[in-house]
């Protein structure tokens, strides 16, 4: 059933493309978890290893150009880069500062410099005199270096533990990632932030006492209707706010990224139930869980989901429409 939802949506024809590849679905241990002889850490389902979250977004604009964008950047990033092929990253898009959504960032400074530089060359000799180049992305392929969007928090943190970035008595050159941190607050009460065709939206929540920020990424097609991908990681409360902040810029939400750790409530993330429970809210066409812990295996999660949508009357019907209801898992690709 799986399978075919996926390519379902994979084989329609579309006036347009965006793309979100899930680098990584797995809880801050990641799986398998370290000195952990559990079944699922010793699974051989590839769906059972799970990399630290993070995701990768792009959508190819009119003008030919293909706008990049990254959904925090963990300890892992770089092997989830090469393993995805990674060759561009237009602006970094952070939801919260925890170790295992933040601490890659160093290894962002090859899109700052070599390639960065390279994206530049490359569109000022398609375009010569920038026609119909998105501005931001000129500017975040030179000087001031790729920009990193994130609440107030999260960009403190960014400063204390990534100092060497930001003085100017450490290394220069290629040392040192080139960052522009933007408080993404500014973007809530007026337009979302446009990347090409991609308009971002930041989502507020909160994961446990602490404020993180889901991202809703928007395209509009030829005939102007909105179609969105909704990430909504670590996160334990949405605030009825954030759902119509949702609904009203998500147009036809065709995919629901969401934080599902496991059956069991925990205090800082949603479980399968709560996860669902948002989703019967948002209406997505599909609803993915990430950030899954060790407790059930892939088989097994989509087993308990199937079950419980006996309680969820909008999911069931969306499932018996072609829709799917479950566990994500690394390197899928989610298309709209």
């Amino acid at each position: 059933m799986e399978s075919a939802v996926i390519e379902k949506y994979r084989a329609r024809e579309y006036n347009f493309c965006m793309k979100m590849t899930l680098l990584g679905t797995g809880t801050s241990h990641g799986i398998p978890c370290i000195a952990c002889s559990c079944a699922v850490c010793r699974s051989e389902d590839p769906h059972d290893k799970r990399l630290r979250c993070s995701a990768y977004v792009t959508n190819e604009n009119p003008d030919g150009t293909v706008s990049s964008l990254l959904v925090d950047i963990g300890p892992e990033f770089r092997i989830q880069a090469l393993r995805s092929g990674i060759k561009s990253v237009d602006a970094v898009l952070l939801t919260h500062s925890h170790a295992d959504h933040l601490h890659g960032l160093d290894d962002i400074r090859i899109f700052s410099h070599t390639l960065g530089s390279d994206r530049l060359s490359e569109l000022m000799r398609t375009n010569p005199e920038n026609a119909g180049v998105d501005p931001k992305l000129l500017a975040n392929s030179g000087k001031r270096g790729i920009r990193l969007y994130a609440n107030e928090n999260t960009i403190k943190d960014v400063k204390n533990r990534f100092d060497y970035i930001f003085r100017s008595d450490t290394q220069i050159g290629g040392g040192k990632p080139k960052l522009e941190l933007v408080d993404c607050r500014t973007l809530y009460s007026c337009q979302p932030e446009e990347f090409g065709s991609i308009k971002a939206t930041p989502i507020p929540m909160k994961h446990g006492e602490l404020d993180v920020t889901g991202w809703l990424f928007s395209v509009k097609s030829e005939d102007g209707t909105v179609h969105s991908i909704a990430y909504l990681t670590d996160c334990s409360f949405i605030p009825e706010s954030s759902i119509n902040l949702l609904k009203e810029n998500g147009g036809n939400i065709e995919h629901c990224v969401i934080d599902g750790l496991r059956v069991k409530p925990h205090s800082t993330h949603f479980g399968f139930r709560q996860a669902m429970e948002v989703a019967e809210r948002i209406c997505p066409r599909n609803t993915w869980f990430i950030h899954i812990c060790h407790l059930m295996s892939h088989e097994e999660i989509k087993a308990y989901a199937s079950e419980q949508l006996k309680d969820f009357p909008v999911l069931k019907k969306i499932v018996s429409e072609g829709g799917f209801v479950g566990p994500a898992y690394d390197c899928l690709e989610l298309s709209v």
